[in-house]
């Protein structure tokens, strides 16, 4: 194989990307080489339709020419400007570790003309009820269980494979809420609350899979028992839009943004206003209220964090 892609193993673009991600020495999580990989994979895809497929014959140019077509999805509205970002940024990166320079790296937003991050979604990335559905039933027992759990209780994928489902289900009946501790980012503990049959439901099938102290089978490792799983699936973060919007819609008695098709801000609280009897300040704060309580669910500090989830 020779000088093909640099030496990395493979004649193949798109595998040689992952070889090097692989091979970097980067601190770089099984998921987050998964990521990546997708993302190289998607540029490996255009440039064979540009006749290119040595990573020799990767140029700044096609990169910028790249990155200048998903600009313009963003433009139409076909793609979010931190995804058209974060496809960029893989080309940088995947082609900073083959050559071992920056040579090709260009900025998305300087070169390519992406748009800014917002940080606040337009389109729903929650996965709904027919396709939750579908996966499920295309999933093992036990990851069919974690699905649920994320999706119900609004937790990471860590979280839910690390929770003592049955601890968890009686403290449900006898407290009303569930004490997430383990995994949670930055080993902040908080509180869901439960006010739904579906959350009693997910816990008493996650607690009758459950054959250790958590969802991760007894004998395995947490890392390897990820690294399977995310084999199997690795659209999990859906589940916790899902539970997002949904706790929304409860708490604030009508739809978040992405939800009704608004836009955030002003036309969402008129929207509310409309929809609730209030005046559009009350609408306003009643908004922020409800996204404080649904920030702390989530486990984030910030209430602009929920942009990201809700619109």
């Amino acid at each position: 194989m020779g000088a093909y892609n640099y030496g990395l193993g493979n004649k193949d673009m798109a595998r040689a990307g992952r070889n090097a991600l692989s091979r970097s020495g980067a601190v770089l999580s099984f998921e987050g080489i998964d990521a990546l990989s997708m993302r190289w994979g998607r540029f490996c895809s255009w440039a064979g339709g540009q006749g290119i497929r040595r990573m020799e014959k990767v140029g700044r140019d096609d990169v910028v020419r790249y990155g200048a077509e998903l600009a313009g999805l963003v433009k139409s509205g076909q793609m979010e400007a931190s995804t058209a970002q974060n496809y960029v940024s893989a080309v940088n990166t995947v082609m900073q570790i083959a050559r071992g320079d920056r040579a090709v790296s260009v900025s998305p937003t300087a070169d390519c003309c992406i748009a800014k991050r917002s940080g606040i979604a337009t389109v729903s990335l929650a996965i709904g009820e027919d396709e939750h559905r579908q996966i499920g039933e295309r999933l093992s027992e036990r990851l069919g269980a974690i699905l649920e759990l994320e999706r119900y209780l609004g937790l990471r994928f860590k979280e839910s494979s690390l929770l003592d489902a049955s601890g968890a289900l009686k403290q449900a009946f006898s407290e009303g809420c569930v004490r997430i501790v383990d995994g949670t980012k930055g080993d902040r503990p908080r509180v869901v609350p439960i006010t739904r049959v579906e959350q009693v439901a997910a816990l008493a099938r996650a607690a009758a899979v459950q054959d250790g102290r958590s969802m991760v089978p007894g004998e395995s490792r947490y890392i390897d028992f990820k690294r399977a799983c995310y084999r199997e699936f690795s659209g999990w973060h859906g589940e916790r839009h899902a539970y997002a919007q949904a706790r929304y819609e409860a708490l604030a008695g009508a739809p978040c943004p992405v939800a009704a098709g608004v836009a955030h801000g002003k036309a969402h609280h008129a929207f509310l206003a409309a929809r609730l009897g209030l005046t559009v300040g009350q609408a306003k704060a009643w908004d922020i209220a409800n996204r404080k309580i649904i920030a702390e669910e989530l486990g984030h500090g910030r209430v602009a964090i929920t942009n990201a989830y809700l619109g």
